[in-house]
C-alpha cells in the first residue's frame, strides 16, 4: 500500500467539513475488518449519518407522508456523497463509497459494506429488534452514507455489543406484516433471527404496484422512542437558521 498523503487530523477536518453540509450530520470510524474492501487497499470505514428532515411518529404517520419524507431525503444524501468524494480527491484521501443494493426481491440482500455493521463497530448505536441501526443521538430516524478509506493510523470508536432497547417492543407491535420476530439483538444474534427480511421486501414491493413505487412503510422506524427530541431539535434549529437567513 502506498503512503497516505493526509494525517488523521487532516482527515478529521475534511470529514467535519463534509458533515457541516447537512443539519445534524455526524460521523464515526471503525477498523475495516469485516468487508471485502479490506483486501483492496483500505483499512478503515466511516459512517456519516444525519436525522431525517421531518419528524414522523405513529401519531402523524401516513404512507404518503413517509414517501414524501423519503423523497426529500435523497437530495441531501446526494449532496453529502458528492461533497465527500470531491473532498477526498482534493485532499488525496484514498476513499471509496460502496454501491447500495437495489434488488428488492432476491435474497440475500447483502451489500459489500454494511452501514449497520460500521455503526455498531464505531459505537454509533446498536441493532434494534427491527434490525435497524438505532443511533444514540437520533434513534433509527437517520439517513446513512458509508465509505472505506486508507490512513496510516486513525482513532476509532468503541463498539456497541449489547442492545439498549430494554423491554420496548414498539417496532414488533407496529409491523403490519408481522415480520419482526421480537428477540433482542446481541452477540451471535443474526438478522434472520430478528426479522423476515425477504417477506418485508416482497410484500412492500408487491403492495406498491398501484403506487408506482415500493411501499415505504417504515413504521418500525417511526414508532421508535429513541432520539425523538434530538431529531426535533435539529429540525427546529435548521428551520430557525433558514428563517434568520431570510
Amino acid at each position: 500500500m502506498g503512503e497516505t498523503m493526509t494525517s488523521e487530523n487532516e482527515i478529521r477536518a475534511v470529514f467535519n467539513d463534509v458533515a457541516r453540509m447537512v443539519p445534524g450530520a455526524k460521523w464515526a470510524v471503525c477498523p475495516l475488518d469485516f468487508s471485502e474492501y479490506r483486501d483492496a487497499g483500505y483499512n478503515f470505514a466511516v459512517l456519516f449519518y444525519y436525522p431525517l428532515a421531518t419528524l414522523l411518529t405513529m401519531e402523524n404517520y401516513s404512507e404518503q407522508a413517509q414517501y414524501e419524507l423519503q423523497q426529500a431525503t435523497f437530495p441531501r444524501g446526494r449532496l453529502l456523497r458528492e461533497t465527500l468524494l470531491a473532498a477526498a480527491e482534493r485532499n488525496e484521501i484514498r476513499l471509496h463509497i460502496a454501491p447500495v443494493g437495489v434488488d428488492h426481491q432476491t435474497p440475500p440482500y447483502i451489500t459489500p459494506l454494511s452501514a449497520k455493521e460500521i455503526g455498531v463497530k464505531a459505537g454509533v448505536g446498536w441493532i434494534g429488534r427491527s434490525d435497524l441501526l438505532v443511533t444514540e443521538e437520533y434513534g433509527p430516524r437517520v439517513f446513512t452514507l458509508s465509505a472505506v478509506f486508507y490512513a496510516d493510523e486513525f482513532t476509532v470508536g468503541t463498539p456497541v455489543t449489547t442492545s439498549r432497547c430494554g423491554a420496548c417492543k414498539a417496532c414488533v407491535e407496529a409491523c403490519p406484516f408481522h415480520n419482526i420476530y421480537g428477540p433482542e439483538w446481541g452477540p451471535g444474534v443474526t438478522r434472520d433471527d430478528l426479522v423476515d427480511y425477504h417477506n418485508c421486501s416482497v410484500v412492500r414491493w408487491n403492495g406498491g404496484k398501484k403506487l408506482g413505487h415500493k411501499v415505504c412503510c417504515a413504521r418500525c422506524m417511526e414508532c421508535c422512542p429513541v432520539g425523538v427530541e434530538n431529531v426535533r431539535a435539529v429540525i427546529d434549529g435548521a428551520a430557525a437558521a433558514i428563517a434568520k437567513g431570510a
